[in-house]
C-alpha cells in the first residue's frame, strides 16, 4: 500500500496489478463488484474506481442527466441518502468507471461527440448501490489522484 497525507486525511490506496487473481470483492446488501484496489482513507477502506469529469471538475451530464454537479479533489462529495437510489436506473447515484481502461474511451466520447475536454481521476467510492461490468452508482465519491 501506498500512504500520503491528502488534506486532512491520511489515505492509503493498493491498486490490484492487471492479472491479479486473488482479488478481494466488494460485498454490500445492494451490490457487489470487483474494485480495481482499496483505498483505507482515515481507518475506513473504500473499493476503488476511475471518475471522469470536465476539465472544470464537473459531472458529465451523460444520459441527460440535469444534475451537474462539481468534484473537487481530496474531498468527499456526498449525496443526502434521500437522493439515492439503489439499481440501475441512471438517476439516483454518483457513477464511475470500474476499470481503467474505459478512461480513453470515455474522453474520446466526450472530445468527439461534444468537444469536451476531459480528466480522469482515481476514486474511492463511498457506499455502493449498483455496480455491472464496467461502471459502479455510490453515493459518493473521492477524487484521490488525477490518471495519465
Amino acid at each position: 500500500m501506498r500512504g500520503e497525507l491528502i488534506g486532512h486525511n491520511y489515505v492509503e490506496t493498493l491498486l490490484y496489478p492487471r492479472n491479479f487473481k486473488e482479488k478481494v470483492p466488494f460485498v454490500s446488501r445492494e451490490c457487489e463488484f470487483q474494485p480495481c484496489g482499496w483505498a483505507k482513507i482515515n481507518e475506513r477502506f473504500y473499493p476503488l474506481g476511475y471518475k471522469i469529469v470536465t476539465e472544470e471538475m464537473k459531472s458529465l451530464g451523460l444520459r441527460n442527466n440535469p444534475n451537474i454537479m462539481t468534484f473537487p479533489i481530496d474531498e468527499w462529495v456526498v449525496l443526502p441518502d434521500e437522493k439515492v437510489v439503489p439499481g440501475k436506473a441512471d438517476f439516483g447515484g454518483i457513477w464511475a468507471a470500474l476499470h481503467k481502461g474505459s478512461i480513453p474511451t470515455l474522453k474520446n466520447y466526450m472530445a468527439e461527440m461534444y468537444g469536451v475536454k476531459t480528466r480522469a481521476f482515481l476514486t474511492a467510492m463511498q457506499r455502493p448501490v449498483f455496480a455491472n461490468s464496467y461502471r459502479v452508482k455510490s453515493q459518493g465519491v473521492f477524487l484521490l489522484e488525477e490518471i495519465f
